[in-house]
């Protein structure tokens, strides 16, 4: 129950840069307490106003790896 977070709520609030902000900072949370493989570096999250969708941009590396630091690529968008 309290697994993942409100970012599927939050996609149907205002399409804004506060918006915006507020999923990164659901994203964070939600990694940083339920992934404990990986250290988190940056999330970003992009509005594109003219499609009405986030871009979502999460850099972490893997504990116990030595790879180089990795990216997930990601579009949230609500189904209405």
């Amino acid at each position: 129950e309290d697994f993942g977070s409100d970012v599927s709520q939050s996609l149907f609030e205002n399409f804004d840069d506060l918006t915006a902000t507020t999923i990164r900072d659901q994203i964070e949370s939600s990694v940083e307490r339920f992934e404990p493989r990986v250290n988190l570096r940056k999330v970003q999250v992009n509005p594109d106003f003219d499609q009405n969708l986030f871009n979502v941009i999460i850099f972490y590396d893997i504990v116990g790896a030595d790879i180089p630091p990795q990216q997930l690529q990601f579009v949230l968008q609500s189904n209405r």
